[in-house]
């Protein structure tokens, strides 16, 4: 067993390190997502659906392609909606998100409006679940993808907002299929 005299200089030199950051994670480091399964990869309870997600009214399924799991979401009659909501909690005195996700659009046949489309729709609420106004852009698309497509953006948080109602949707489109997986929203640092 070593002795206290010989941990002594041990320790000193962890304290050291710690002090100076060297030890520490890095500065740079992004915190988690506010999405738990993000990748969409988990079933713990075998519902065949991720966990933290979820389930479509209609229109939607966890699908498995070469190991990685993804939620599909297909428009099961003309001119209706097939919509995924899930409300995301904010913690208080964050001011800019960024929101990353692929997709996959096929097969899709836009509705009669310029936003009957592929979109991803949000909106704010306060803690009392009070509308909050400055909604942020839809990110949306009126063609097929080329496969899976990376897409992000910058949210700024109004000041009242701690929850995020986010909505993929076949947007009332005649058809059209909408695959989405690694849904990532974080924090960005002041």
């Amino acid at each position: 067993m070593p002795s206290l005299k010989n941990l002594f200089p041990a320790r000193l030199l962890v304290g050291a390190l710690l002090c100076l950051g060297v030890l520490a994670a890095p500065a740079h480091a992004s915190p988690a997502s506010l999405i738990k399964n993000h990748d969409m990869e988990s079933d713990s309870n075998g519902d065949g659906w991720p966990d933290n997600w979820p389930k479509l009214k209609s229109g939607g399924s966890w699908e498995n392609e070469n190991g990685n799991h993804f939620i599909r979401m297909t428009a099961t009659e003309p001119g209706k909606t097939t919509m995924l909501y899930m409300e995301i909690n904010v913690p208080s005195g964050v001011k800019e998100l960024e929101l990353s996700w692929r997709w996959r659009i096929s097969n899709l046949v836009v509705g009669s409006q310029s936003w009957f489309d592929a979109r991803i729709m949000m909106e704010w609420m306060d803690a009392g679940r009070g509308k909050v106004s400055g909604s942020p852009k839809a990110p949306s698309t009126r063609s097929n993808t080329d496969g899976w497509v990376q897409r992000s953006m910058r949210i700024t948080v109004p000041e009242n907002a701690r929850i995020l109602k986010f909505m993929p949707s076949l947007f009332q489109v005649q058809s059209g299929t909408l695959d989405l997986d690694d849904v990532v929203l974080r924090p960005v640092a002041p």
